[in-house]
Parts: structure tokens; sequence; C-alpha cells
């Protein structure tokens, strides 16, 4: 905007840019909190010791990410919800021609290899030449040090790459001054000679550690070679379920009801919970392009199976083969895929939320393409129905019931406050219960959390905030909580350090704990959740009319917004479908698979490292860090259906 000019010293260094996407060039102009988190996270590890802060204003989440020990700190990342077989990862550094090479990687007591390659900070999703030289430096480097110290006596079959990576989870970084990529999204390096640098760094480097570290040495290996025989177990079983041609239908397994279409871009399949389900969903499906597969019971958990066993599992087999890609990393064939839409529909219950987990571990570990192409969907099957008279309507969920009865109950209804007159009317009503509906909602999680109920309404209607974390001096707070409630006594304890709240019969602790939920961003969305109803019923009654006919007089915001939802539940019958079995062919076909009226939702990967970590806790063997997970969000769960 002006030329450059001088305007005086500073301390400060760098640049700071601030930019701001254009509506009219950008479809989406909403940035991705967990994204670019995930980004800077990376950014983070690949360079040692640097400090990324994060900070979303919208929303006040940030992270700070600061990691001392590098590439090795991001496998440690990695492995965290693992078991690791030995308990510091591998760490080699090197140069050659002005080449940085950086290699840390760590094995696990589990089966899947993760390993993530960057050149330059930039995320090569598709490899290059560094990724091969690792692969190929290590195979050898380890076949090697295995034959030279007789531990391959007693195993017939060779050691492959796949035998000594499962289990691995490793990164590779390198930093070239002129690096080439090749592809479209340019995340596949192209240097032919990173190759060869990154195979004699890996020779030299992991050849000393092995003969230095006898015992870890034998661990790996020994891993390897029993992935050699599990691999070996594994090829009949495997064979069993190869797909003899893209037509063959003979091969097909019989539960499958196929359908007519033979393009498989135009083909797709429902994966539905059950024999009931599955029968109405043949009787109500196009059978031109959807074909059904019901599956019975719960499928095997893939992440706590190894290969040979998966293969064992008829439901296992019975879905590989009804795929047609069949499995494997030698035999699995995208391009033999039978259907370009694969949707899971299950019930809406603990039960169907627990199979449609175990399908998504099954398609994460095994057949990661097809979710990376956006072949993977979950049906949404509704889960009420409303019915007044003749007419119904089908609703996908609480918060849709929800916006259903709101609809319904404001019809032809004003409120009107007493002393300011202001009057709003039929569907303007909506907004502001909406508002208290949110507001009851951030009210109900504090109070879950922990903090008394009574206490909290002080604190909520004297808009305090900022401050609470410090102990030191509580008499400040105790004061300005009894000019807001003058009818409570709050009396300060020293040791340890507490303010006693007694209202009539009512008794309450203010202590750390509750005060750091006082501070937190739930709070804070609290108070501006207040701000938006605080006038509402303020010192003053309001009457709910019907068409200039007063119905009531409320003198609580609360009670609003219970008349109205009474009011629309009248004459209302309200079906909850826990089953999909509940319901008849029809119903299934104009509620969850017409493809002009049905809702679905895509599965996609964004963040894959974060991905691995939940599949791990969630349905892996390790019991700790699921007790830690389902602590942690327990009280963000609602409407638990035990």
């Amino acid at each position: 905007m002006t030329p450059l000019r001088e305007e005086g010293d500073t301390i400060k260094r760098g640049t700071c840019i601030t930019f701001w996407p254009d509506e009219e060039i950008f479809e989406t102009t909403v940035f991705s909190f967990e994204t670019l988190s995930q980004r800077l996270r990376e950014m983070a590890f690949l360079n040692a010791g640097v400090t990324v802060r994060i900070l979303d204003e919208r929303s006040e989440k940030r992270h700070d990410f600061h990691y001392e020990g590098g590439i090795s700190s991001f496998v440690e990342y990695i492995n965290r919800a693992k078991t690791p077989i030995h308990p510091t990862p591998i760490y080699f550094t090197g140069s050659r021609e002005g080449v940085e090479i950086e290699v840390a990687m760590q094995y696990n007591d589990g089966y899947d290899e993760k390993i993530f390659s960057f050149a330059n900070n930039i995320n090569t999703h598709e490899g290059g030449t560094h990724l091969i030289g690792f692969k190929a430096a290590l195979t050898r480097t380890m076949n090697t040090y295995a034959t030279s110290n007789n531990l391959l006596k007693n195993i017939k079959t060779a050691i492959s790459g796949d035998d000594l990576r499962e289990g691995m989870a490793a990164v590779i970084s390198v930093k070239l001054p002129d690096p080439q990529f090749e592809g479209q999204t340019k995340t596949k390096l192209g240097n032919s000679e990173i190759k060869g640098f990154v195979e004699v760094l890996m020779n030299e480097k992991l050849s000393t550690f092995l003969e230095e570290n006898p015992q870890t040495a034998r661990k790996i290996l020994e891993k390897g070679i029993d992935a050699a025989r599990a691999r070996e177990a594994a090829r009949k079983a495997r064979d069993l379920t190869r797909r003899k041609g893209a037509l063959d239908g003979l091969s097909l397994p019989g539960k499958l009801a196929d359908c007519q279409e033979k393009d498989p871009a135009l083909c797709e399949i429902y994966l539905v919970e059950g024999d009931s389900a599955g029968g109405s969903a043949k009787q109500g499906r196009d059978r031109k392009s959807q074909a059904i597969l019901p599956l019975k019971g719960k499928i095997l958990n893939v992440e706590k199976a190894r290969f040979d066993k998966m293969l064992t599992s008829n439901e296992i087999r019975t879905l590989i083969t009804a795929m047609g890609t069949s499995i494997g990393k030698d035999d699995f064939d995208v391009s033999k895929l039978r259907y370009h839409r694969i949707i899971i529909m299950t019930d809406a219950d603990v039960d169907g939320s627990h199979i449609r987990t175990l399908l998504l571990t099954f398609f994460f570990r095994q057949m990661t393409e097809l979710v990376e192409r956006g072949h993977l969907y979950i049906a949404q099957p509704p889960l009420y129905k409303a019915k007044r008279g003749k007419k119904e309507l089908y609703l996908k969920d609480e918060e849709a019931l929800l916006e259903y009865l709101l609809s319904e109950g404001v019809e032809g209804l004003t409120v009107q406050m007493e002393k300011s007159g202001k009057a709003i009317r039929g569907k303007q009503i909506v907004p502001m219960l909406r508002n208290i509906i949110d507001y009851n909602k951030h009210f109900e999680k504090m109070v879950r959390k922990g903090v008394h109920a009574e206490v909290l309404k002080i604190f909520v209607y004297g808009k305090i905030q900022n401050g609470f974390a410090d102990m030191a001096d509580l008499t400040p707070l105790a004061l300005k909580l009894k000019e807001i409630e003058p009818r409570a006594d709050f009396q300060v304890i020293e040791e340890p350090a507490r303010i006693l709240f007694t209202l009539g019969n009512i008794r309450a602790r203010i202590d750390q704990t509750v005060l750091e939920h006082l501070s937190s961003h739930e709070y804070k969305l609290l108070l501006q959740a207040y701000r938006l109803v605080e006038d509402i019923c303020l010192d003053e009654r309001a009457f709910i009319s019907h068409e200039s006919k007063e119905e009531t007089s409320v003198s609580d915001r609360q009670d609003i917004l219970s008349f109205i939802l009474e009011r629309a539940k009248k004459g209302q019958y309200i079906q909850r479908y826990k089953g999909l079995g509940e319901m008849n062919p029809e119903q299934l076909w104009e509620t969850t698979m017409d493809p002009e009226k049905r809702i679905l939702l895509q599965v996609k990967i964004e963040d894959a490292i974060e991905a691995d970590a939940i599949f791990t806790v969630l349905m892996g063997d390790q019991v700790e860090p699921r007790r830690q997970f389902i602590e942690t969000n327990a009280l963000n769960v609602s409407n638990l259906d035990i």
C-alpha cells in the first residue's frame, strides 16, 4: 500500500502474515481446527525443539506443540496406545551430499505397520524413493543379521519385507535442496539419488544397532519370524476368499442378494445387521442396483486377530468374497471391487453401534484404500416416527424430533411479556426456545461435571468469569458472591482452601476443582448462552395465547419451553425405532434406501494417525487406555442406551 519505510528499532524478528480467503474463489472458507492441528503437530515433530501454537478464536480451543525428541517423539506418539516390544525408538540421522536424513522406528505387539515419510516437511502420502530405500535396506539388513546369527534355522519359508514390518511404527524424514515430486498431488518423492542415500545410511546404522543390542534385535526378528509363519498359514485360507472372475456369481456367498447391474460404478451393497432386517431390506430394495448382505451377529474384532485367524471367520470370508477385491497386500485389487458404494446399515442401539464399529475397524485395517477412495458409507435410518391423524413423519434423530415439536408447538401461538409488552408470534418463537434449550444443555453439562446447580446459578446470574484457578485469596470472591446472593452464606476455609456455601438446607463446596470447571471453555459457552436468555421472564410474567385466547401465564423461561413442548405432543404418537426389523420393507425403502430421499454419511480419513490411535484404544487389547478414554468422555454422552 505504501513504499517501504523505516519505523524504528525493535527486538522482534520474523514475519507476520494475515490473510482472508476470498469467497468468490473458494467454495469453503471455514477453517478446520482439527486439520490445522494435525499439520502443525507434524511440523513440531519434524523440527525438534520448535514450539508451534494454534488458537481458534471462534471456540477458544488451543494447542501448544513442542517435542524435544523430534521424530522419535513422533514414533512414540503413534505407539502411545500400543505396547512397544522395545522401550526406546531406534533413531538414525546422517547426511549425504547436502541431504539430511532422519529415521526413527519402534515395534509394538500389534500386526499393522504405520510408516510415514516426509520430504522437506511435506507429508509424502504416496511414498517415493526415500521410502523405497528404507524398506529395501531394512529387509536386507535384518535378513543378513538373522542369517549370520542362525535365527532362521527352524523356519522353512523366507522372511519377507512385510513380515519384518509387522507391528512397526516408523517415520522417515529427508531434507534436500532440490526436491522433485511426482503425481498430481505432489505427495510422492521422485529424486532417484535419495533411494541410495537412505539405503547406505540404513545399512550402516541399523547393522551397528543390531550388533550392539542383541536382545532387541532378537525380539524384532522373532516377531518377523512369527509373521512369516502366520503368512504361510494364511495362504490357503486367503485362497478361499479369492474371486474367480468379476462376473462369476457361483463364487458369491449364498446369503448375498446380488443386484442385476454389472457396472460396479452403478452398484451398491448394504451390509445389514441380522437376518430380520436383511429380509426387509431384500424386499424393499431396488433389485437393479442394490445388493443386500445380511451379517449374523457381531463379526470378529480384527484389531485383536492376526491375518490367518481373521480368515477363519465365516462372516469375514463372506464379506471379503462379496467385495470381490480379495485381501492382503499382495492380493488386494481395488479394480475388482463389485460395488462402488458400500453402506453399513445397523440398528440405532448399543449392539448396532458395536457392529458398525467392528465393520469400520475391518475396513480401516484391511481395506483402507476403499475408505480413502470414498466407497464406504453409513446409512442413517430414522430414529423416530411421529404420527398425528393420517399424517406421518420420519425423524432422523433427537435433534430432528425436537425441531419438529418446536415447529408444531408454536403454531398459532403468541408469547407476550407483561411489563415490556413485547410480543413474538408463531415461528418467531422458535429461536427463543432454541436459546433456552442451548442454555439448559450447557447448564446441565456443568452440573454433571460436579458444579452444584445453586452455586452455578450464582456465578452465571452474576456473569462472573476469569481468574478462578488461583486459590491463594478466596475472600474477594466470597464477598462478590455474597453481593449477588445476599440470602446465602459464604465461609472461606484456608486449609484446604475452599468456600463453604450454605443457602437454607442447601450446602455445597467451592474448591479448586469447582473453580477450574468455572474457568473452562464449557463455562464460557454457558455464559454466552445465558446472555441470549437472561431477559426472558426477567422480573415479569409472560402470557401465552392462541389466536388471542389466553392459554396460560408463566413466570419462568423453563415453563415456556415445557408448555410448548407438552402442547406439541398432544395428539401425537411418537415411535422410537430401536431396530431396523421394526420397519416393514416399504418403510425401510422410503426412509433409508431410496436414493432420492435417504441420507448417507461418507466415511473419510482426515487424520490417519489419530484414526489409528482411536481404533487401537477402542478395539485393542490394552484396557487402561480404553478406561481412560471412557472416563474422559463419559460426561459428554447423552441418551445412553444400556
